[in-house]
């Protein structure tokens, strides 16, 4: 579950989700049919690089800002329809994504306070969880077996049974010959 986070950006504010691993990255918020006022979504592509962003997906239109390593703004695109590329220009870590005209009066050089308000819960994909599942299988399968033997061992070891030939008989009955 991505982590929550205030923006603070001037004398604006936008509560965020923290987009940071792949599948957060490429999703981002395509499908949302819309997003609240004051309310956003923060990327961290965990260095700086060039960055290309998509609205291909997206039902609204976004304002976009995008920062370095130091939560300065680099750039600011305002008002990006649905169906858009925007390229950076310069290099930068992090983007944050609002609502069309949330932006304004925000200039690149700005400088970008992020509080944490929930950090990042990482969850396992459910395929680790079955393949945990199926090695806590395997390993307590090992156990008992080893337990298992270890006993007919010791069994197999006590006076009166050793040199003794144990068989089954017709009947289906184990006898000691």
């Amino acid at each position: 579950m991505a982590g929550q986070v205030k923006v603070t950006i001037e004398d604006k504010e936008w509560l965020a989700s923290v987009a940071s691993d792949y599948w957060e990255l490429v999703q981002g918020l395509s499908g949302f049919p819309a997003m609240s006022n004051g309310t956003g979504m923060l990327f961290d592509l965990s260095f700086e690089q060039h960055i290309t962003v998509t609205t291909e997906p997206m039902l609204f239109s976004l304002d976009i800002a995008l920062l370095n390593e130091g939560l300065v703004i680099t750039e600011v695109f305002r008002d990006v329809q649905p169906g858009y590329l925007v390229h950076s220009t310069l290099p930068a870590r992090y983007f944050l994504e609002v609502n069309a005209g949330e932006l304004e009066n925000i200039e690149k050089g700005d400088r970008v306070l992020v509080e944490v308000i929930a950090p990042a819960q990482t969850a396992m994909p459910d395929w680790v969880a079955g393949v945990m599942e199926v090695m806590g299988a395997m390993g307590m399968s090992v156990l008992v077996v080893s337990m298992v033997k270890d006993s007919v061992g010791r069994l197999l070891e006590e006076p009166g049974l050793a040199g003794s030939n144990f068989f089954i008989g017709q009947s289906g009955e184990g006898a000691l010959k």
